[in-house]
This record gives C-alpha cells, structure tokens and sequence, in this order.
C-alpha cells in the first residue's frame, strides 16, 4: 500500500446554501465529514487543492484527512458535480476504522489482449463499477479483469473474480461482467470472414 497523503481542512460552524455560496465564491469547497463512528462534522477545503486530491486519489484510496488539531483516516466518498460548470459543488467524507467493514463501490478495468480482439470481436464490460464488503485497509484501487484468453463469445462471469486480503464482490447473482463481443465480421481457422450471426450460431 502506498503511503497516505495528508489533507487539511477547515471546520466551520455556519451552513446553508448562502454560506456554501459564499465558500464558492471564496474559492472553497463545503464539506461534511461522517464517521463509521457516527461523528458529523462541517467542512470547508480549497477547491483547487482538493480537486488535485480527487484526480490523484479517486474514492478507493485512504489518505489522512487534518481539521481541528486531529488527523483521521478517511475516504472522499462522494463529491457532487456542479451540473453546468464542470466544478464540484460539495464533498461527503467518510471517516474510517481500519478494520471496520464497509461496503464501498470498486471501478472495474481490463488487463491483457483478448485473442478474440484481434479477430475482430470487441470487448463489453457490463457493469462499470462493482459493490465490493471490505476494511478500508483491504480497498483495491480497482477490480482488475484478466481477458488474456477471452475468445469471441467468451464471458466473465461475476463469480469468476476472486479478490485479495478478504475482501468480496456484494453481489447476489452471477451476472455477466465482461464479454467479447463478435464484430462485423470476425476471421475464421481459414481466414474467411463470418458473419456475427454465424459466429453466434456456432
């Protein structure tokens, strides 16, 4: 695990939407810090510095949050985006304890050249993020799909990725996650080119 990066922020005592504005308009960012401990505090941070936090940390990296003389392990669990300018409007922290269970939403990545590719297929992730139960010190940055011996028409299945240190994939069924998909046309053993819907038929 990489070493913890180290935040600060303001406590600050007024809230309401004319306060938030006026944090905006100063350059800052309203927050709230929550605690698995059930603690709620309000904050303010520096927009500029915390949007190089976000962009470098995303939501499944712990890093030292700092606000009135105590530093607490913490998650950006939700940063709400601005809906006409391409700024966040407000941010919702998650105090953690290390070996606390949580449930916290993992982006899913592909790794490897699928032999199918080259024959024409495409690869489909079906679901962008997955729900994953685990401690925060446990959190993988992503959920890493290994389609190095993915043919057209092969899928991965949920059940099929098996994560590290005790962490799990909340998840009741056995969905599809990743497919690779036929193309237009995909080559056969003899280099003719079959249609998808013969490739589906086969």
């Amino acid at each position: 695990m990489s070493e913890k990066v180290t935040f600060v922020a303001d406590k600050r005592e007024k809230t309401g939407k004319c306060q938030n504005r006026r944090l905006r308009v100063a350059g800052k960012i309203p927050a709230v810090f929550y605690s698995q401990e059930g603690e709620n505090v309000i904050l303010s941070v520096n927009e500029i510095e915390f949007t190089k936090l976000y962009r470098s940390i995303g939501t499944t990296q712990l890093f030292n949050l700092e606000f009135d003389g105590k530093t607490h392990d913490t998650l950006i669990w939700k940063a709400q985006m601005d809906p006409v300018r391409p700024r966040i409007n407000h941010i919702d922290f998650l105090g953690v304890a290390p070996k606390k269970p949580l449930k916290i939403k993992v982006p899913v990545a592909l790794e490897g050249t699928a032999p199918g590719v080259k024959l024409g297929g495409q690869m489909t992730i079906y679901r962008e993020m997955l729900e994953v139960f685990c401690s925060a010190e446990t959190i993988p940055a992503k959920i890493i799909v290994n389609i190095d011996g993915m043919d057209v028409n092969d899928t991965v299945f949920v059940n099929d990725i098996k994560l590290a240190d005790g962490a799990k994939i909340n998840s009741d069924s056995n969905f599809a996650l990743v497919r690779c998909v036929a193309g237009r046309t995909v080559s056969d053993e003899d280099g003719e080119e079959a249609t998808t819907e013969e490739v589906a038929a086969e």
